[in-house]
């Protein structure tokens, strides 16, 4: 913080020249008699010499702060605000119907949500983006760092929020892809970004999803894959009707296999969300990602003392009043 007087116009300050030339004059005007021999007196009026020249300083100081007045004087502050560090955080989410699987009460989707809820609020200052996916690929919300925006798109997070009949399956790969894009199109130097997956890991189309870790590490993007499932397969139902035909059931599972793998790829971490701690340990490691400001901005303060420099004139301009106007009033012609 930096703080300095300056002027709205500091061209004005170039009449205060003018002030010695105003006293030369007024001092002229003082030693000139302004008549000899009064026709009128009725006393005689004592000479003063005090009196004439405090009258002539008050008219000087009246004139010079009028002038300094208007240049508009100011304190200027300077303020560097800079938003609280943090890194880039891509959340990318499963929302194929494998996520309806009851074996994560009431099913694996609701616990996602619940999981993801938590990891917005507990994320600071930074800034977080969402995007979903099932066979294609969705951004949610680009990366903000307003929270209570992201809680409500985080809401409409659900299998429905795409057409199951086109977009069905999982395609894990295709989703590494598009969030580590996303994340370089938005890059500040200096911050850390990471990329956190949450998913059953049953990829079943699409890119090959080792192949896009490793163009996530390529990217300088950390992955977090978080596994979310049961020990055991689930048959999965929507809207009350099983998937898949009645003769060959369609049954969810976490494959931990493949996770894994993805995470080995990108040179990042894997944590199964049957785990309580996991997403502690989420956040441990991205506490140790380079964090740096989202923004820095100069912000400028300016005090004008113009109404100051306007009390001192007052009591000035009635001092040259009462000087002029009765102690030194001039004998009548």
């Amino acid at each position: 913080m930096s703080e300095t007087l300056q002027f709205s116009q500091p061209l004005v300050l170039w009449a205060l020249l003018a002030v010695p030339l105003f006293v030369w004059w007024r001092t002229r005007l003082l030693h000139r008699d302004a008549v000899p021999h009064a026709p009128l007196q009725l006393r005689p009026v004592p000479k003063r010499r005090l009196a004439p020249l405090a009258r002539l300083a008050a008219e000087a100081l009246v004139l010079a702060l009028t002038l300094a007045a208007l240049a508009g004087p100011h304190r200027s502050t300077e303020l560097e605000l800079m938003d609280g560090e943090g890194v880039d955080v891509l959340l990318v989410l499963d929302v194929s119907l494998s996520m309806l699987a009851e074996d994560f009460p009431p099913n694996r989707l609701e616990a996602l949500r619940r999981i993801a809820r938590d990891f917005i609020a507990r994320s600071g200052p930074n800034r977080i983006g969402i995007l979903v996916f099932a066979k294609d690929v969705f951004v949610q919300t680009p990366l903000t760092s307003d929270h209570r925006i992201l809680r409500e798109l985080l809401e409409g997070v659900s299998v429905d929020a795409i057409d199951q009949g086109k977009s069905g399956g999982t395609a894990v790969g295709d989703a590494l892809l598009v969030a580590a894009e996303r994340l370089a199109a938005v890059r500040i130097e200096g911050r850390g970004q990471a990329l956190v997956l949450i998913t059953d890991g049953e990829s079943n189309m699409g890119f090959d999803p080792a192949l896009a870790a490793r163009y996530v590490a390529q990217k300088e993007v950390r992955l977090y894959s978080i596994g979310i499932g049961g020990e055991e397969p689930v048959e999965v139902f929507y809207q009350g009707e099983p998937v898949g035909d009645s003769d060959d059931p369609y049954f969810a599972y976490l494959d931990d296999t493949q996770l894994r793998a993805i995470a080995e790829a990108a040179d990042g971490s894997y944590y199964r969300a049957s785990d309580v701690d996991a997403l502690e340990q989420v956040f441990a490691q991205l506490s140790r990602l380079e964090s740096a400001p989202l923004e820095v901005r100069t912000l400028e303060i300016r005090s004008f003392l113009t109404s100051w420099l306007a009390l001192a004139v007052l009591p000035l301009f009635a001092v040259c009043l009462v000087l002029g106007g009765a102690v030194l009033r001039r004998p009548l012609r």
